[in-house]
């Protein structure tokens, strides 16, 4: 194995994610394109990417372009530019082959090299994957061009499933059944780790961090960290210096909208979020600046979008009308700097967890999505609102209501009456069970036991 700048791991733990699947579905599949690895920052991309390259080349040739200390840009102009590089990184030959992956990382970085992808791909028979954290920068600037030939695959923190897994429970999992009829002991072992899960998201370093300790306590210290790097890092692609405030400020206006919009206030979220920063913060800030934030943290994953299905109709769709924390451990973290009241603290969290489960479905490659549409839905129908209606390939409509506690479900029953939804689900943290007009499921199988074996 020839590899450059570095050992591949540091770290001491080692969790295994389903994203090394779908890497080797594209290298199986490849159709001579360059694989795009996207995600928020400190997901484990460049350790899955690198894992996977040891795994299945006899040549690895990294560049980081943060760091990029043998000069790959400037050889880009050179015809055999990798070759050049290989020598100058003590890599040994370059072998122009499927052998050989290329890895261009952080390349947000170099407008010139991302510009150059195209160009770079028809040179070279090796495999190429690119990947960063901050690749909002390449939407949002008139510097960047989108190249052709292009694979996408997105990153996201570990799910319920992956963090399962680390703790040997990930077979218990998927053979518990959604009603109440297997050992009490499993949905009691979930139970305490969706807990857990739920309080401490699925950062890698995070998920490490527990593994080792124990301590939710020293997660939180983990979280806290993340979340002031990534604040730090995006608040220098914006030129205006109150960048870092209005950053800091949309996190907090994400949790306080869940509250204030769940009271029907009846604003989309970009008004909301506008209104609260430049409510919040004393100096002077447009509307555009703050809405360049918010656009910057969904392009970066650090939050998603909640479409609306009005009047209960799934043809009637309005877009993102609300934000969610892509992971329920960045929404704890935040919550903890925001003061509301106990139970819609509680209930906000359980409903993060619920929408970055059912996001993965629609983040799943179109050979395997089980359902319809981009993102997932919320639905309002006179004052009975839900939490989420997915639809699937078959255009059953799955009505979804979330519960921090076991308490009734007045929305899932007016819409089942109604016929606005053809399946009613109430997601609780106990066991499940089945009843005349709605069924209930532990929530920890929102998202990885879809459609739930009825």
């Amino acid at each position: 194995m020839v590899n450059g700048n570095g050992g591949f791991f540091t770290k001491e733990i080692e969790l295994a994610r389903d994203v090394q699947a779908a890497l080797a579905d594209w290298k199986r599949k490849r159709h001579n394109s360059v694989l795009q690895v996207e995600g928020p920052r400190q997901v484990g991309k460049t350790h899955e990417v690198r894992k996977f390259a040891r795994d299945n080349y006899q040549q690895v040739i990294y560049v980081n372009l943060v760091r990029d200390e043998y000069g790959f840009e400037d050889l880009l102009s050179e015809r055999q530019f990798l070759d050049r590089y290989c020598e100058r990184a003590g890599l040994g030959s370059f072998r122009n082959d499927e052998t050989t992956i290329l890895i261009i990382d952080e390349i947000q970085e170099r407008r010139e090299v991302y510009n150059a992808i195209r160009d770079i791909r028809e040179r070279c028979a090796c495999d190429i994957i690119v990947s960063g954290s901050y690749l909002a920068r390449t939407v949002n600037s008139r510097d960047f061009f989108l190249p052709a030939g292009i694979a996408y695959l997105r990153m996201m923190p570990l799910s319920f499933r992956e963090f399962c897994r680390s703790l040997d429970l990930e077979e218990t999992l998927l053979g518990l059944d959604p009603y109440g009829q297997s050992a009490r002991e499993d949905y009691e072992r979930l139970g305490k780790a969706y807990e857990v899960y739920r309080q401490i998201g699925g950062y890698p370093e995070v998920v490490t961090t527990y593994l080792r300790t124990g301590s939710v306590e020293e997660c939180m210290d983990v979280l806290e960290n993340l979340v002031r790097t990534f604040t730090a890092e995006s608040s220098r692609f914006f030129s205006n210096s109150t960048a870092h405030s209005i950053f800091s400020e949309v996190y907090r206006a994400v949790m306080v909208q869940m509250a204030e919009e769940k009271k029907g206030t009846g604003k989309a979220f970009l008004e909301f979020v506008t209104n609260f920063v430049k409510d919040s913060i004393k100096e002077p800030v447009s509307r555009n600046e703050v809405r360049a934030a918010s656009s910057w943290l969904l392009y970066s994953g650090v939050i998603g979008y909640c479409d609306l299905y009005n009047n209960g109709d799934v043809t009637d769709v309005v877009a993102d009308r609300r934000a969610y924390f892509s992971d329920p451990g960045i929404a704890n973290y935040i919550s903890s700097l925001v003061t509301l009241p106990r139970d819609a603290r509680e209930g906000m969290l359980t409903e993060t967890f619920a929408y970055t489960e059912l996001n993965r479905l629609y983040m799943a490659q179109a050979s395997r999505r089980q359902v319809r549409g981009d993102k997932p839905c919320f639905s309002i129908c006179g004052d009975y609102e839900l939490d989420f209606v997915v639809v699937d390939k078959e255009d059953r409509r799955f009505g979804i209501e979330v519960k921090s506690s076991d308490n009734r479900a007045r929305s899932l029953v007016y819409y089942k009456e109604k016929g606005l939804v053809d399946t009613a689900i109430r997601a609780v943290p106990a066991m499940g069970g089945r009843g005349e007009r709605y069924v209930t499921i532990p929530i920890y199988m929102i998202g990885c036991r879809f459609p739930y074996e009825f």
